[in-house]
């Protein structure tokens, strides 16, 4: 008996898709470590900081201006 070439074809598409997972797994943790250490630092501390005073101050601004109207 002769081996299938199927079966062949697909023990390479499995290893092929196993591998493509790993890859996969192995981006995901790294943007996870990479989102906590970019959330962990003090310039994005600083910058929603910056923005939260942004929004206030634009909240502030449209309800004089609602008054207004």
């Amino acid at each position: 008996m002769e081996p299938d070439k199927n079966s062949e074809a697909e023990k390479k598409k499995h290893t092929v898709d196993d591998y493509a997972d790993k890859l996969v797994d192995k981006a995901e943790e790294f943007m996870d470590e990479t989102t906590q250490k970019i959330i962990a630092s003090e310039p994005y501390k600083k910058a929603g900081k910056t923005m939260e005073k942004a929004t206030l101050s634009l909240f502030r601004k449209a309800g004089k201006w609602w008054g207004k109207l």
